[in-house]
């Protein structure tokens, strides 16, 4: 872990600016920082603070988390921003880039068959080995130009050369802290790793802020448990029919539908008068019951003052079978003056 964060530090100072530089060093110093505690450390506003970040994760030097976080005296939580350093994600990034400026710079030599090897000394033109061919004389090679014989320099190496030798010069650092790298193992390095141990930040007393506690949202359980096989079905059923008998069948339930749909009421149906069953007998039998009693009439003016009220009498009969046909009513009045009264004396 010392070797990868001495050649993170390394890289920073050679090609980055002195605020990212500050950022790289504070974040291998705490582990993990919240951006505003980024922000008090690097005197800066968050907006500034954000987009100098973004630089840097695009090129692989830190890592950016967001958790929700609840703060006291509030009910709902909010998210928070968070920055570490992944050393193995950073260290593949270094790999790479150096790879590929190594390739960028040979791509730009030239061929041997296409360097100018021989120069003229008295108009200094120089010339390639295919171009002084047909221009020989006893003495070598001619100018073209001017006909002096030219010469070569072998000591003289191409710009392309001298560009790729002074890479590998000046990138000597890290391809030597890159194969010590390689030599050890560089642990993973997670959220909650660099949030274990990172290294709190003392605030002044005017720029204290509310303490917040990470909420669980239940987005790191696992979707599957591991060790379940075969958890696809058992056993797979097809089925063949005729297409007719499913049509017949499906218009029978259709018709069936229509009719408990369109079916009277109960109370259209079914009779509104009670009925009462009774024990059944082999022979029929008719059960009469009679009741009388009085109804009195509205009283005349000569009655009120006689004190006598009219009445009528009425006989109600009520009829049934035994078999448990519906009870018949019947009503009879009988005439006040059918009554025999017996005068006493």
């Amino acid at each position: 872990m010392e070797v990868a964060q001495t050649l993170v530090r390394a890289v920073m100072r050679a090609f980055y600016t002195t605020q990212e530089i500050l950022v790289v060093e504070a974040l291998v110093t705490h582990s993990a920082l919240r951006d505003d505690e980024l922000a008090y450390l690097m005197k800066m506003n968050l907006k500034d603070l954000h987009r100098l970040c973004a630089a840097l994760r695009d090129a692989r030097f830190l890592v950016v988390h967001t958790r929700p976080e609840m703060q006291e005296g509030k009910t709902r939580p909010i998210n928070r921003t968070y920055y570490f350093i992944d050393y193995r994600q950073t260290v593949d990034a270094i790999k790479w880039r150096v790879y590929k400026t190594d390739k960028d710079m040979q791509g730009s030599v030239q061929p041997a068959d296409e360097s100018k090897e021989y120069s003229c000394p008295r108009c200094r033109a120089q010339w390639t080995q295919l171009e002084v061919l047909d221009s020989v004389s006893a003495a070598g090679f001619t100018c073209q130009r001017c006909g002096t014989v030219l010469e070569r320099s072998q000591e003289k190496e191409a710009p392309g050369h001298q560009q790729l030798s002074r890479m590998n010069n000046q990138f000597k650092f890290m391809t030597d802290m890159l194969q010590e790298v390689d030599k050890v193992v560089v642990p993973e390095c997670t959220f909650d790793k660099a949030i274990a141990t990172a290294r709190p930040i003392v605030r002044e007393a005017t720029h204290e802020v509310l303490a917040s506690i990470p909420v669980d949202t239940g987005l790191n359980k696992p979707s599957a448990v591991k060790g379940l096989a075969n958890v696809g079905p058992k056993t797979m059923q097809v089925t063949i029919s005729d297409d007719g008998e499913l049509e017949r069948l499906e218009e029978r339930r259709r018709k069936e539908r229509l009719l408990k749909e369109n079916a009277l009421p109960a109370w259209i149906t079914e009779s509104s008068v009670p009925t009462t069953s009774l024990p059944s007998s082999s022979a029929t039998a008719t059960i009469t019951q009679t009741q009388s009693f009085e109804m009195p009439d509205a009283p005349s003016r000569a009655d009120e003052d006689a004190g006598m009220l009219p009445a009528k009498r009425v006989k109600l009969e009520t009829t049934a079978d035994v078999k448990g046909e519906p009870m018949s009513f019947k009503m009879e009045e009988e005439d006040e003056d059918e009554l025999e009264f017996e005068d006493v004396v």
